[in-house]
């Protein structure tokens, strides 16, 4: 009876992704609209739609850092209607939030969307020449050298701390709600020092209104070619580097999944989309679930002791 019982739930489940997708999928988005992730959700809902085959409805779903869209999808009916535009941060929420009702690691893997580097800038009259400079004002007065980021545990955040940890030194960190506000006050130099997307400041660096640093990212960037790297200053191996996901209900069966990742590869392939997220600030990615599922699995153990070098305590 037992494994009667299995051979029908298997081919239930094969009939249903077989006839998958035959209604409207939910795309939920973590944060409320006007960021960065909304955005990105939002530049590939049509092409989206027209590779899966069916309506594609923007979800936003924010609060507690994130963890509210991923709670939604995490207990939804795992049948690939729910999905979750996720980044980073997925596999920190345990760090973050002390009482979770779900398991970060426990959701299914569809692809990469897209990535934005960031940057270590300064502002107009910041007193420091360059990465050395203010490497040594750190080091010469512990935790006198502030820096701003867009908030506590972004990618931005992260990399500030780990450069801290790998070159001995300590800095102050001053979360903002948001890039917006940061930006504001580094032009207007109430903080001297920032970790921002580029292309949030590509503009204002462009234009002489803010200096940089040193990117944080595993190689030099497309839109900033004559940035150099944290890594080729000789200061580590810093990586902001924000990278977008797209996830699925934990239980998804393989082959809707299948079709999610065909879709969102198609959606992000073609050089009309790739130009359209890269003048929005977007490098286009795409992949494997397979090749997500492995770099998922190394983000906690990188940035779990930074958050917790950090003083990062659950809440």
């Amino acid at each position: 009876m037992l494994a009667a019982f299995a051979a029908l739930a298997v081919g239930a489940s094969g009939a249903a992704a077989q006839s998958y997708p035959s209604q409207p999928i939910h795309m939920v988005v973590p944060f409320p609209p006007g960021g960065g992730t909304d955005a990105l959700a939002r530049a590939i809902q049509e092409p989206f739609q027209k590779a899966i085959g069916q309506t594609v409805v923007i979800d936003n779903r924010g609060g507690g850092g994130g963890s509210i869209g991923h709670e939604i999808v995490a207990k939804a009916a795992p049948d690939g209607y729910s999905v979750l535009v996720s980044s980073n941060n997925q596999m920190l929420l345990p760090y973050l939030i002390a009482r979770l009702s779900f398991d970060p690691a426990a959701f299914v893997a569809v692809g990469f969307i897209a990535k934005q580097e960031s940057v270590f800038v300064g502002s107009a009259d910041a007193p420091w020449k360059d990465l050395a400079a203010i490497t040594e004002a750190a080091r010469a007065k512990p935790g006198d050298v502030q820096y701003g980021t867009a908030g506590i545990s972004t990618p931005m955040h992260l990399a500030t701390e780990r450069y801290a940890i790998l070159n001995k030194i300590k800095l102050t960190h001053v979360p903002f709600r948001g890039t917006g506000p940061l930006v504001t006050d580094l032009l207007g130099s109430h903080v001297k020092l920032g970790m921002s997307s580029l292309t949030s400041v590509s503009q204002q660096l462009q234009a002489g209104k803010l200096k940089a640093y040193g990117l944080a990212a595993p190689e030099r960037a497309l839109l900033a070619p004559d940035i150099p790297t944290f890594r080729e200053l000789g200061f580590g191996d810093v990586d902001g580097t924000i990278v977008y996901t797209l996830i699925a209900t934990p239980g998804t069966p393989p082959a809707i999944v299948a079709k999610l990742n065909a879709a969102l590869n198609a959606s992000v392939a073609t050089p009309e989309m790739r130009e359209d997220l890269r003048k929005r600030g977007f490098v286009a990615m795409g992949g494997t679930p397979e090749e997500l599922g492995k770099w998922t699995a190394v983000q906690a153990p990188i940035w779990g002791p930074v958050l917790q070098a950090a003083g990062v305590k659950p809440e």
